[in-house]
C-alpha cells in the first residue's frame, strides 16, 4: 500500500470526484460517495493507493488549514500592495 497526500480538486456534478497527487503528478477520480464526510473542494487528504485503486482517504486538517492561511497572507498582501487602477479616466 502506497500513501500520498492529495488535494480535492472538484466534484463534477455531485458524483465523481478529482484528487490531485502533487508529489507523483497523478490524479484520481472516485465516486464523490467515497469521500470522507464533510470533506469539500480544496481540501488536502491522506491518499492509501493499493494496485493503482484509492482504497482509503481520510481529511488531513493539518495540510488544509495551512495551506487555506497560506493563501490568506497572499491575498492579504496583494491587497496591501493594490494602489488602485494605474489607468484612471480623466
Amino acid at each position: 500500500m502506497i500513501k500520498y497526500e492529495g488535494v480535492l480538486d472538484e466534484i463534477v456534478d455531485g458524483q465523481t470526484a478529482t484528487i490531485l497527487i502533487e508529489s507523483t503528478n497523478k490524479t484520481f477520480h472516485i465516486s464523490a460517495f467515497d469521500l470522507p464526510e464533510g470533506a469539500r473542494e480544496g481540501d488536502w487528504l491522506n491518499v492509501e493507493v493499493e494496485d493503482g485503486e484509492v482504497v482509503q482517504l481520510t481529511i488531513n486538517q493539518q495540510k488544509t488549514a495551512e495551506q487555506k492561511q497560506s493563501v490568506k497572507k497572499r491575498v492579504d498582501r496583494l491587497r496591501r500592495g493594490s494602489n488602485g487602477s494605474k489607468f484612471k479616466r480623466k
